[in-house]
């Protein structure tokens, strides 16, 4: 009797053992992730502790590449909330589709338990958007998101305007205030910030009172010296990477001969709002 007691005792010793293991632990569980990063989070079940301990890795795939690889650990405690959620993020902007992997284990007082998650998610590829300089906009024509431009009071073809590019610009505000404003035009249309606006109107102004490459008083070259400032510093954000085609210089043939486009030139505009 004693030894069938002591097996019966056993038994129950075993199985109170077991039912604290398997009541130990997140349940239910899950894992979420998206563009801005990743989380996981359940409800946890600390049986007869007041904490549970947990590593995690997180890998972040794209194709067959691992693009980043966390990992953490951490403890959850009993505060009478069973509810638990923890969460990082990329640290980057993605582009494309992605998978993410989780392993995490939680470890109790009789050993690890661990639970594995995935999930899938695209991230939108945002175009980068650029502020280039008139040397960038001459040489590369086909980037050009019109085929004809207002500037002033008068219409251009991009004909016209590509070889009022080649125009010397040395001592010429007239000329470089021209070419700066039709590349801050061309930024704006190509989806740079439009805050710019401001000065661009104030340079259609500008050439609707004075023409192209004519003279003009002291105080209007300082007009257009000041205006000028404006649209190089805008043009020259650039958009982070160093590309010597947005900073190159125009220089060439300087004439009163190289006449802007005619009255006949019948082309559309660029929008502005103005206030």
């Amino acid at each position: 009797m004693k030894r069938n007691a002591l097996v019966l005792l056993s038994a129950l010793l075993l199985l109170s053992v077991s039912s604290a293991v398997f009541a130990v632990g997140p349940d239910p569980f899950d894992a979420y992730a998206d563009c801005y990063g990743w989380s996981m989070g359940g409800i946890m079940h600390f049986g007869s502790w007041d904490h549970i301990d947990y590593y995690y890795r997180v890998s972040l795939i794209q194709g067959d590449d691992t693009i980043q690889t966390y990992t953490g650990t951490g403890t959850v405690y009993d505060t009478g909330d069973p509810s638990f959620l923890i969460e990082g993020d990329w640290g980057e902007e993605l582009c494309g589709d992605y998978k993410m992997y989780l392993y995490t284990q939680w470890i109790g007082i009789f050993g690890p338990g661990v639970k594995r998650r995935e999930a899938e998610f695209t991230c939108e590829c945002i175009p980068e958007v650029c502020n280039f300089t008139p040397g960038y906009w001459k040489n590369h024509l086909e980037a050009w998101p019109v085929e004809n431009l207002t500037v002033g009071c008068r219409d251009y073809t991009k004909a016209e305007l590509d070889a009022i590019f080649d125009w010397s610009t040395r001592g010429n505000v007239s000329i470089k205030l021209f070419h700066h404003l039709v590349a801050a035009k061309l930024n704006v249309l190509g989806g740079s910030d439009d805050y710019i606006m401001g000065s661009i109107m104030a340079g259609d102004d500008f050439f609707c009172a004075h023409p192209l490459n004519r003279l003009f008083s002291t105080g209007d070259r300082g007009d257009a010296v000041a205006i000028k400032g404006d649209l190089v510093a805008y043009n020259e954000l650039g958009c982070g990477d160093d590309d010597d085609d947005v900073m190159l210089s125009i220089e060439g043939p300087s004439s009163l001969e190289n006449a802007a486009a005619t009255e006949e030139s019948s082309w559309g505009s660029i929008k502005k709002n103005r206030q």
